[in-house]
């Protein structure tokens, strides 16, 4: 069982031409940066972007909670 408090969350964020196309959050930032590069990969450097941010959550103010 996780600590209750603040917890420290990855996320990853796909623009396509210019439009949020994709959001996915990790708890491990090993695993958000294996999906940032697969991204990388397949996207059109003119158009498209990706981005990858750690974001704390404060566990005991979310609405969702882990049970």
């Amino acid at each position: 069982m996780r600590k209750r408090g603040n917890e420290q969350i990855w996320v990853v964020v796909r623009v396509q031409r210019g439009f949020v196309t994709e959001i996915s959050a990790y708890a491990e930032q090993a695993a958000a940066r294996r999906t940032e590069r697969s991204w990388r990969r397949k996207m059109n450097p003119d158009y498209d972007e990706t981005g990858l941010s750690s974001v704390i959550v404060n566990s005991h103010r979310s609405m969702a909670r882990a049970t």
